[in-house]
C-alpha cells in the first residue's frame, strides 16, 4: 500500500510529466494511483490536467463538471482547474462565473482564480 506521502510524490511526477509534453506517462501513474486510491480527488484533476495541456478542453470539462464537481461540489482545486480548462477552450463568459467566486477565497485555488481573471481582462 502507498503511504499519501509517496502518492502525493507520484502525483507531482505525474504533473510535471504534463508539464513536460509526457502526458501518457502522466496519465500511466493517474491510473495507478487511482487503482490504489479509487476516487482520489487529486488523481482526478491531474487526469483533467492531461488533456488540458494537449488541448482536449471539452474532454477535461467532463471529467471536471460531471465527474469531480458533481460528486465534490466544493473542491476549489477542480473548480480552479475548470476556471483554467474554459479560459483555454475561450470559453471566457463561463470560466468568469466559476473564477469570480473563488477569487474572493484564500489558498492557492483562488490566488490561481485571481491570475487567469487577470489574464481574462487584458
Amino acid at each position: 500500500m502507498l503511504t499519501d506521502s509517496q502518492i502525493t510524490r507520484l502525483l507531482d511526477i505525474a504533473n510535471a510529466g504534463c508539464h513536460k509534453g509526457m502526458v501518457l506517462e502522466a496519465r500511466t501513474i493517474y491510473d495507478g494511483v487511482l487503482a490504489v486510491r479509487p476516487g482520489h480527488v487529486p488523481a482526478l484533476i491531474g487526469q483533467a490536467l492531461s488533456h488540458i495541456v494537449i488541448g482536449e478542453y471539452e474532454e477535461a470539462e467532463n471529467l471536471l463538471r460531471n465527474g469531480i464537481l458533481s460528486e465534490h461540489p466544493e473542491d476549489d482545486d477542480a473548480k480552479a482547474a475548470l476556471g483554467l480548462c474554459l479560459c483555454l477552450a475561450d470559453k471566457k463568459d463561463e470560466a468568469r462565473e466559476i473564477l469570480v467566486p473563488l477569487s474572493k477565497e484564500q489558498g492557492e485555488a483562488a490566488a490561481l482564480a485571481r491570475s487567469l481573471l487577470e489574464q481574462l481582462d487584458q
